[in-house]
């Protein structure tokens, strides 16, 4: 016979420590100067894209940045908290791509230019 009482009690302790997980990740993400952008179709709020990066290394025509992408699939309700755990594993865990950023963005704009360009890669698909 299954226990519903425990089975609420478990899940809510799993609730918790994911819960847990997430903001140490976002903790250190903070530390480590890992920035979050989202992407998604806010009429339908359907598929989407979340991506943690980081300023690498600069050069005199620009920046590399280092990227993790987490997808949400066209079916599935986008989920700020689900993509930014994902993306965050994702790029803590060296999975990750270098992409050129030009000079045109400050660096204090690098969030406008990788939201824009993964922007436009989304909508062009």
């Amino acid at each position: 016979m299954i226990d519903y009482k425990q089975v609420a009690k478990d899940n809510a302790i799993q609730r918790q420590r994911t819960k847990e997980y997430r903001a140490e990740l976002l903790k250190t993400a903070m530390a480590e100067g890992v920035g979050i952008v989202h992407i998604f179709n806010a009429d339908t709020a359907r598929g989407g894209l979340t991506i943690a990066f980081r300023a690498c290394s600069p050069y005199p025509s620009g920046v590399m940045v280092d990227v993790a992408v987490s997808t949400c699939s066209e079916q599935d309700a986008f989920s700020r908290t689900i993509g930014t755990t994902n993306a965050l594993e994702q790029f803590f865990g060296g999975m990750t791509v270098s992409l050129p950023l030009l000079k045109t963005y400050a660096k204090e704009s690098i969030t406008t230019a990788v939201k824009t360009a993964f922007t436009n890669l989304y909508y062009s698909v």
